[in-house]
Order: C-alpha cells, then sequence, then structure tokens
C-alpha cells in the first residue's frame, strides 16, 4: 500500500515521481493525486510537475486563498482529477475539506517528519482515503 523513496537531497526525487506520475496518468490509471510538502516548496513542485508531467490532468496549488477558491479547486477535482500541491499547514488547516474526496495516490515529501506516530501530522495524513498507494520521500535517513 506504500512506499518510501530515500535518497540524498538533490538527487531528482521530484522528478522521478512526476514521470512516474506521468506513466500512471497516461495508462490512465490515475486521476487524483494530493502531494502534500513543505510550504516553500509548493512552486518548486508545481514547476517541475507542469515540466516533466506535462499531459497531466490540471495541476494547482491548494494554499491560503480565498477560501472560495480552496472549494472551487476541490470542486473541480472531484470533478475532472487533478494534481493537487499542498502544505503541512493547510493540510491541517483544511483537513476536513481535503479528508472528504478518496485519491490515487498520496505523496509526502520530507516525509520522514510523519515518522511519530504522536504527532498532528501523521494523523493527518493517516486519515486520507487512497485508493493506490502512499508515498513517502525523504533525503533525511530514517
Amino acid at each position: 500500500m506504500g512506499a518510501i523513496l530515500g535518497d540524498d537531497m538533490g538527487l531528482g526525487k521530484t522528478v522521478q515521481i512526476a514521470t512516474y506520475l506521468k506513466g500512471l496518468y497516461d495508462a490512465e490509471m490515475i486521476k487524483k493525486v494530493l502531494i502534500v510538502v513543505p510550504a516553500t516548496l509548493k512552486a518548486y513542485w508545481e514547476q517541475e510537475l507542469n515540466k516533466w508531467c506535462p499531459d497531466c490532468t490540471t495541476i494547482m496549488q491548494f494554499d491560503d486563498k480565498k477560501k472560495d477558491s480552496r472549494y472551487q479547486q476541490m470542486k473541480k477535482m472531484k470533478k475532472n482529477g487533478a494534481i493537487l500541491i499542498t502544505s503541512y499547514g493547510m493540510l491541517s488547516s483544511e483537513r476536513m475539506n481535503l479528508s472528504d474526496m478518496r485519491y490515487d495516490i498520496i505523496v509526502i515529501d520530507e516525509g520522514h517528519k510523519a515518522k511519530n506516530f504522536n504527532t498532528q501530522f501523521r494523523k493527518d495524513i493517516t486519515m486520507f482515503k487512497v485508493k493506490a498507494h502512499r508515498i513517502i520521500l525523504s533525503g533525511t535517513p530514517l
């Protein structure tokens, strides 16, 4: 039900995930993906996904914009599918809205932060419904 992609920082984990998702999208095996990253990396992930996964469905950042904007993004994702990139903070504050959907894949960047069972972050990411699997990325030894 899951995987850990652990490699040193700067060796292309983001590109590996982007090309993996592209293959799954091309094979029509997935439609809804949630990617959880540190807030400072949201734009970077969007840029890399657009570069390496150009034919994938909508790629969007789920962030601190107006609540109505987030609602429209979720509505669009439920209807058409998308790759939704969000931060740890938004995952926590929008937990109820985000957990309302069943995702094909969830990717957690800097996933070593979820190794402690007692943290709110760990509780947040384990409550999501996932059809295929969860992938944890880490450049830090586990």
